[in-house]
């Protein structure tokens, strides 16, 4: 039996062995709270790409909202869309209230409501950071940023999913995907990937549920029906805005939801507040079994 982790964003320069260390330990820890036994002979594929998307996202050179406000909007203007789109999303239906957007405001540009106001669109992504990221690395725009690159770009998308593509061997194999990852690890299951034996698919902290990534997706599908899908999220969790059912990401057969992880992560968001939740472990066993 195989495990593949694919991680997510944030994770270039990073050494892949410690991360993949702290992946392992980590669901070993659900798996003594859950009370299942570490399997045997299991092996771990741990495919690392952040220092290519490090690379792809330089040179891709992306404006932040701070130079649209400085320098006027039409630098990229996909780009600029894309995160107008998903602050606004982020700010409509997540926690971050109007007053704390608007405290963020700089009294001395346009305050009026509004994507359309970059003035606004910069207090969002600060509201953001200030609200439920505010010890750790994670940045709402850093996030932005590396999806955008990895879905917008197809010589990325290919990329990215070949490195995984590469580790996953014929042997039975529950793949695990957090963050940005369950975005690639979704990407490449539904290749198809004719002799691959996958018996589980988890997802932690998906942003596949956000409206603004839906067009990158295209039809959406289960990719492994025969195996089952399971997806585990923390309400606080900014990335993982809405679970992974109808009406945000409607797909048959259906998606186990787990969404009352209290991940201890400063930003809600992080892997380690993930996989050692009980039903996480539980599930992965059970996959595995």
């Amino acid at each position: 039996m195989r495990i593949l982790f694919v991680h997510g964003i944030a994770q270039g320069g990073k050494d892949p062995a410690q991360l993949e260390k702290v992946w392992v330990e980590t669901l070993q820890e659900g798996f003594d709270q859950a009370g299942k036994p570490w399997p045997k002979d299991l092996a771990v594929d741990f495919p690392f790409y952040g220092d290519v998307l490090d690379a792809f996202v330089r040179e891709e050179d992306l404006p932040r909202p701070d130079d649209v406000l400085a320098k006027g909007a039409g630098g990229n203007d996909e780009f600029e869309a894309f995160t107008q789109a998903a602050l606004d999303e982020m700010q409509q239906d997540g926690p971050v209230t109007e007053a704390e957007v608007q405290a963020q405001m700089d009294p001395a540009t346009s305050q009026e409501k509004g994507i359309q106001n970059w003035g606004w669109v910069r207090a969002i992504a600060r509201a953001i950071d200030r609200r439920l990221t505010p010890v750790s690395e994670f940045t709402i725009e850093h996030f932005l940023r590396e999806v955008f690159v990895y879905t917008a770009r197809k010589h990325v998308t290919k990329e990215i999913n070949d490195i995984v593509v590469e580790k996953l061997t014929g042997e039975p194999t529950v793949v695990v995907g957090h963050s940005l990852g369950t975005v690639v690890a979704y990407n490449v299951l539904r290749q198809g990937l004719a002799g691959r034996d996958i018996r589980g698919f988890v997802t932690v902290g998906s942003p596949l549920g956000l409206k603004t990534l839906a067009p990158t997706l295209g039809v959406l599908g289960h990719p492994v029906p025969q195996a089952g899908w399971f997806n585990a999220y923390d309400h606080r969790d900014i990335v993982a805005l809405h679970p992974l059912e109808s009406p945000y990401f409607k797909v048959k057969p259906l998606i186990a939801n787990h969404g009352k992880v209290n991940n201890s992560t400063d930003n809600r968001h992080g892997i380690i507040g993930y996989l050692n939740d009980r039903q996480v472990a539980e599930r992965i066993a059970q996959a595995m079994a």
